[in-house]
C-alpha cells in the first residue's frame, strides 16, 4: 500500500519494549513481538508508542472482527462500522485525559 511510516501502539510498556529490542527476548510471545520488530525493517519510520487501555478499545473491536471474519493483515476496503465507533470513544476518552 506504499506506506512509508508505521505507528505501533500497545498497552503494555513491556511488550513495546521488547518489540524494540534488536535480539529476541525470552517471553512466551517472543515470535510475535519479533515478527514486529521485522515488519519495522520496510518502514522509513516506525513510533512505538504506549497508549492507555482506556484507550485502546479500538484495536481490541478490530482484532475481534478480524478473528471473526477471518481477516488478516489489512482492511483493503474499509475498517467495519464498531471499529470506527470504537476509534471515535478511544478519541474521546484520550482527550478527556489530557
Amino acid at each position: 500500500m506504499c506506506f512509508r511510516r508505521l505507528i505501533v501502539e500497545g498497552d503494555s510498556l513491556t511488550v513495546i519494549k521488547n518489540i524494540q529490542k534488536k535480539e529476541e527476548d525470552k517471553s512466551v510471545i517472543r515470535q510475535i513481538t519479533h515478527h514486529i520488530y521485522n515488519l519495522g525493517m520496510y518502514f522509513d519510520a516506525v513510533s512505538y508508542l504506549v497508549v492507555p487501555r482506556v484507550a485502546n478499545e479500538a484495536a481490541h473491536t478490530l482484532a475481534t472482527e478480524g478473528w471473526k471474519r477471518k481477516v488478516y493483515g489489512s482492511w483493503e476496503h474499509g475498517v467495519p462500522d464498531s471499529v470506527k465507533m470504537a476509534a471515535l470513544k478511544d478519541r474521546s476518552a484520550w482527550f478527556q485525559r489530557s
